[in-house]
């Protein structure tokens, strides 16, 4: 299975960012759409991983077993952007399980496009 198809079929991915101080890994587990180019996230402006992403301007992402480098596309008009990534949602969880909350205030869309040389599963 290629990294696309993945994308296509996981429920979540990992984001893998590093400490802008410690430059640890910092790891979560998101939500996400994926369009055929981009990755699409939400979260709040104060978290760790979004705080990381907005320093570096890349990321790592995980799922199922392969593991990329994803690089931050900015993103023009955020309001527009959140209802995009709530049709998404909608689309791919489904209508009862993503409520208008998610385009709240504060709320951060966040748009990956995946940079060249995706690796293949782990271990294979």
């Amino acid at each position: 299975m290629s990294i696309a198809e993945a994308l296509r079929d996981a429920e979540e991915i990992e984001v893998v960012t590093r400490g802008r101080r410690s430059q640890r890994p910092h790891r979560v587990r998101v939500w996400f759409a994926y369009d055929g180019e981009d990755i699409w996230l939400r979260t709040d402006r104060g978290t760790d991983w979004y705080r990381n992403l907005d320093r570096a301007g890349r990321c790592e992402i995980v799922v199922d077993g392969h593991r990329a480098t994803a690089e931050r596309v900015p993103v023009q008009d955020e309001g527009a952007a959140l209802r995009r990534l709530v049709d998404l949602w909608r689309a791919k969880y489904g209508a009862e399980w993503v409520a208008d909350w998610y385009v709240e205030r504060g709320r951060v869309p966040v748009r990956l496009r995946l940079a060249s040389g995706a690796s293949g599963p782990r271990g294979g």
